[in-house]
């Protein structure tokens, strides 16, 4: 199941085939891919996002799939500039969830968003690939906004860095 959801501020149509991220995001819209098999899960984070102060000109546009195989699809289809990854899926687990879209999606910042609270794994997330890692439950709306932001500002730095 594919969804996609807009913050109550953005009001352009997604479009597939725009370039890739511009260096600000100050005020542009943020495609955000959110693989979440939890629909409860799903709502408060579109929430989230769509929670911002009246002087924030960021704008999201969610896209929301319950499975890997629907994420690994839609990469193929659509543009994102960040994906949020649970790591509990019907059809994939643990670490091996990030590893397969790692593949897929290796230039993209992945924050890893899951129910589990272990350092052990969260360490090697990152070792892996993510940019970040963030539990649920401990999760505020600006500390969503702020990891998002955070994890593409990184992304655009190491690709920077490479070339």
């Amino acid at each position: 199941m594919t969804k996609s959801l807009e913050s109550k501020k953005a009001n352009s149509p997604p479009d597939k085939n725009q370039s890739a991220p511009t260096p600000s995001l100050d005020n542009m819209t943020i495609r955000v891919l959110l693989v979440e098999d939890n629909p409860g899960d799903a709502f408060l984070i579109q929430g989230m996002l769509g929670v911002s102060r009246s002087d924030d000109p960021r704008q999201y546009r969610l896209t929301h799939v319950d499975t890997l195989e629907n994420a690994l699809e839609v990469l193929q289809q659509k543009d994102f500039h960040v994906i949020l990854l649970d790591l509990s899926l019907p059809d994939s687990h643990g670490l091996q969830t990030l590893e397969k879209v790692l593949v897929h999606a290796a230039t993209l910042p992945i924050v890893v968003f899951t129910g589990l609270d272990d350092e052990t794994v969260a360490m090697k997330a990152v070792q892996q690939g993510a940019q970040d890692f963030l539990v649920k439950g401990q999760v505020t709306p600006g500390s969503l906004v702020h990891a998002i932001r955070y994890s593409i500002e990184r992304q655009q730095n190491e690709l920077a860095l490479k070339q």
